[in-house]
Formats: structure tokens, C-alpha cells, sequence
């Protein structure tokens, strides 16, 4: 007589006749059996992942006994090796995966296991995965390794080792970010200096057209150049000490603005006179272009 049974998803069921290994069924659904050949369902095996973990006690590099956390995400992918291979195969998953991580925190110092986590997940994975696939039929999904426990003593030093060498660290960045803006700030004021050096070339170089247009309009009205030299000069003294002062500044000077003022007034009346007409000594023009002198 045929009797229905059903498939669940995430499963697969181990078929056997007569104690003997038939076939894995692992499509999800209704099935039907008949009667003969004579087959009974096994084993039902889910393979959904699942968790196992372990509290792992160890000894260091630097001989710090430790406790570390683990946590084991598993899957079954072959159902056979999983139910036949072993009376208990998740045990012995955990056994084989505990031992390898055993063995490389040996190799690690106190403080290296803190950096070390997701290295450890890899290496075991590599290590023992695929022997843990052959026999058990069991993938490592994945090896979450959590903060090592130490003794309380032993934390409180970790923790002040790590703390001065935080502050170590902020100190050389201030250090290093000091240091940059130093030198942007040289960097800012050399280009300060070299726009105000062209400025004040410019300047000058104004100063100096306008002065030698003033030169030549003082010689062009009779001064000699002794005279209008001497008068640019005061008048350049004159300007400096107005530029100097005129933000309120108190000037100290060797040179007598009272002086100055009363030279360049004197200069001033001279400039005012007109200029002498040459004498033509009586000399009158004929009608034929030359002079002629009067009897």
C-alpha cells in the first residue's frame, strides 16, 4: 500500500532499504512511496545554517591565559557524509574548528588578538574548511571571534597601553597638522612679500615718472637744475613725512618740517616771478630777413 510523505524546504531526507543507503531526496514537496521496494526515510537533515559557539580558553604568545569567545555559523550541504560519516558530526565540527583557532592564538601576543579577529575567521576557514567539508559534509559559513576576556589586571594594562598610545598618536597629528600650517603660513606671507615688493616697485617707478615730469616742467620755467632738483627733494621729504603721519603716527625725525615748509615757500615765490625777457640790444630786422643795428 503507497503512503504519502512530504519534503520540507531547507531539508533533505536520507532514504535506506534494509539499513542500507539508498538516496538523498532533496526537492521540497508532496511525495508518494510505494509499497515496494521496501525503503523507510533514515534521516532528516536540515540544512538551514545554523549556530554553534564556544567559550575558547587559551594561553598567548606572551603566556596570558585568555578566553575568546566564538561563535560558529554551520550549513549542511551533503546530507550523506553529514548522517554517516560520524555518530556526532556537530560536535566534532566544533572540536576541529576550536582546535585550529587554538593553535594560531598561540602564535599571537595579548594584544595582537584585538587586531587579529577577522584574520583569525579567515585563517581557520582556511585551515579547516575544506577538510570539515570532505568528512562532515558541513560548510564553515562563517567564524565570528569576539573580544578576548583577560584577567582584570591584565585588561587595566592593555587598556592604559592603548590609551597613551592614542595620545601618542593625537600628538604627533597635532604635531604634524602645527607644522603644516606653518609652513602654509610662511608660504602665505613670502607671497605677501613679494606682491608688496612689486607694489612698492610700481610705486616707485610712478614716483619717479611723475617726478621727472615735474623736473623738466621746473626747467622748462627758468630754474636751473640745481634749483629744481632741490625742489623735488623737499618735495619728497614732504610728501614722506604727510604719508608717514597721516594715520595719526608719531613721526621722529632728524629733518625740521618747519624748514622744509619755509624752503619749499621761498622756492614757491621764486617759481612765481616771471621769467626775464632776453635784451635785443637794439638790434632791429630789416625788411631783407637780417638786423640792422640803430645809428
Amino acid at each position: 500500500m503507497a503512503f504519502i510523505y512530504t519534503v520540507g524546504e531547507k531539508e533533505e531526507l536520507i532514504i535506506e532499504s534494509f539499513g542500507k543507503y539508498v538516496k538523498t531526496i532533496t526537492a521540497a514537496g508532496l511525495k508518494v512511496k510505494l509499497p515496494w521496494p521496501f525503503q523507510t526515510i533514515a534521516k532528516r537533515v536540515s540544512t538551514e545554517i545554523y549556530q554553534s559557539r564556544d567559550d575558547l580558553r587559551t594561553k598567548t604568545k606572551d603566556d596570558i591565559f585568555v578566553t575568546i569567545p566564538i561563535k560558529m555559523h554551520l550549513q549542511v550541504f551533503d546530507s550523506k557524509k553529514y548522517h554517516y560519516n560520524s555518530n556526532n558530526p556537530d560536535e566534532q565540527v566544533q572540536s576541529r574548528i576550536t582546535a585550529a583557532m587554538k593553535q594560531l592564538t598561540s602564535k599571537m601576543d595579548f594584544a595582537e588578538l584585538y587586531q587579529a579577529r577577522e584574520l583569525l575567521s579567515e585563517q581557520v576557514r582556511e585551515k579547516v574548511g575544506k577538510e570539515i567539508e570532505d568528512l562532515y559534509g558541513v560548510k564553515i559559513v562563517d567564524v565570528i571571534v569576539d573580544e578576548p576576556q583577560a584577567p582584570a589586571e591584565i585588561q587595566t594594562a592593555y587598556n592604559n597601553v592603548k590609551a597613551s598610545e592614542r595620545e601618542a598618536t593625537a600628538k604627533l597629528n597635532n604635531a604634524e597638522a602645527e607644522k603644516k600650517s606653518a609652513i602654509l603660513r610662511a608660504e602665505g606671507r613670502k607671497e605677501e612679500l613679494r606682491l608688496d615688493g612689486e607694489g612698492v616697485a610700481e610705486q616707485r617707478s610712478a614716483i619717479f615718472k611723475n617726478y621727472a615730469e615735474q623736473f623738466n616742467k621746473l626747467s622748462a620755467q627758468g630754474l636751473t637744475e640745481e634749483m629744481a632738483q632741490q625742489t623735488i627733494l623737499l618735495a619728497m621729504a614732504n610728501d614722506t613725512l604727510r604719508d608717514a603721519a597721516k594715520n595719526g603716527n608719531v613721526i621722529i625725525t632728524t629733518s625740521n618740517s618747519s624748514d622744509i615748509l619755509s624752503q619749499i615757500q621761498t622756492l614757491g615765490k621764486t617759481l612765481a616771478k616771471p621769467l626775464a625777457k632776453p635784451a635785443n640790444d637794439g638790434v632791429k630786422p630789416n625788411n631783407k630777413g637780417t638786423s640792422e643795428a640803430k645809428p
